[in-house]
């Protein structure tokens, strides 16, 4: 294959782990939510502009898939994937890289100031950036993710994401969580624009095709050992249609981990769709919570009683055979909508990666001591960080 080579060797930072190996974690301000201060006179030498000090604590490659718009031919770059909609899904694999300066939660990229007149200059020592990028044909794809001793972490975005902000937080998720499987995206058409949620719902009810189409792939080519499936936010209503394709055409998935994060998915349609949900896989786990603002607004904006996601006053919205965290105590108000609490939180990033990790399934409070079992340890319908 041209460009990528999943042979060659993939580097977390000073550790080696063999072969091959942009409402959602961070936010990017915009324009109008730019920082007034002024930018700073010099850049912080970082690994290029200081020999001696290393730039990147890894390289993370992150296979995908995406129904987005691919404009142009063979040779892809970054700029050429839209938020235009496909009826067919394009395949490959970028290299993220993390900056020397990365802790834990974050995916750090350039700052903008001024109300958006200026932006500092992406720097390999300071931001989560895109070396490579390399497009694959569908048995490429399939080849390349095949290992049977391996599992698959697949991760679809939420609202308000652009391609590469995808990568950088799958990239982040599997590298804050020392994870050492496969690391994979689907990534829809979402426009990467905070008043752009309208469109983003479309495009989420447009993709459930292609992450069908993807989960089929995997289950009977890519001969993995595990596939974790992570959802966020309006990301989860793409994995719900997918499994709605499943149950109807009686399609095994295989998946074996599900794990829905701050899911931004109608109640009545959780519960609705809870049986199709926990048939597609081995254990499903939900993190809710009642800062999430941004599930506040989609509830506001659809005229709709709760999310699937959203704790109310009488406690999050339960189903049986299905492990739902109240994650409201450990939050952390990244941006004005509070809408990455998965993974700013050191907390509930350390429960996702004992799940993501872990060669079987673990109780939440057996792989986590500190969740606190609700109403009480004999009578436990759901887990709770304490306050």
């Amino acid at each position: 294959m041209t460009g990528y080579h999943h042979h060659a060797a993939r580097y977390y930072g000073p550790r080696y782990y063999g072969p091959r190996r942009h409402d959602y974690g961070y936010h990017r301000p915009t324009t109008g939510e730019a920082s007034e201060e002024a930018p700073p006179e010099k850049p912080t030498p970082t690994g290029a502009e200081a020999p001696n000090k290393p730039a990147i604590k890894g390289l993370v490659p992150v296979y995908f898939a995406t129904n987005r718009e691919v404009m142009g031919g063979p040779n892809l770059q970054l700029k050429q994937i839209t938020y235009d909609r496909s009826a067919t899904n394009t395949y490959g694999c970028v290299t993220v890289s993390i900056p020397i300066v990365h802790k834990m939660g974050e995916v750090e990229t350039p700052k903008t100031y001024l109300y958006g007149i200026w932006t500092e200059a992406e720097q390999d020592g300071k931001h989560f950036r895109i070396q490579t990028l390399s497009k694959l044909s569908r048995e490429e794809f399939a080849s390349a993710i095949a290992n049977p001793a391996d599992s698959l972490m697949l991760f679809v975005h939420g609202y308000n994401v652009p391609f590469s902000d995808a990568a950088f937080k799958a990239a982040q998720i599997a590298f804050d969580a020392n994870y050492k499987g496969r690391v994979m995206i689907y990534s829809w058409p979402s426009k990467g624009g905070l008043a752009d949620y309208d469109y983003d719902r479309e495009s989420a009810l447009h993709a459930t095709d292609g992450l069908f189409d993807l989960l089929k792939l995997i289950k009977t080519e890519g001969n993995v050992s595990r596939i974790i499936l992570i959802a966020h936010s309006l990301g989860s209503e793409v994995v719900l249609g997918a499994l709605q394709q499943a149950a109807l055409s009686q399609t095994a998935l295989g998946i074996t981990e599900l794990i829905f994060a701050a899911p931004d998915v109608d109640r009545d349609l959780y519960l609705e769709r809870a049986n199709q949900i926990k048939a597609a896989a081995g254990a499903v786990t939900v993190y809710a919570s009642s800062t999430d603002l941004a599930l506040l607004a989609s509830m506001k904006k659809a005229q709709s009683k709760s999310r699937m996601g959203y704790v109310t006053k009488s406690g999050p919205t339960l189903v049986s055979g299905i492990e739902t965290i109240d994650v409201s105590a450990v939050g952390s108000e990244m941006f004005a909508l509070n809408h990455s609490t998965y993974s700013t939180s050191r907390a509930v990033l350390d429960d996702i990666g004992r799940i993501i990790s872990s060669s079987s399934h673990l109780k939440p409070p057996q792989r986590t001591p500190t969740l606190r079992s609700m109403p009480n340890e004999l009578n436990a319908t759901y887990w709770m960080y304490p306050y």
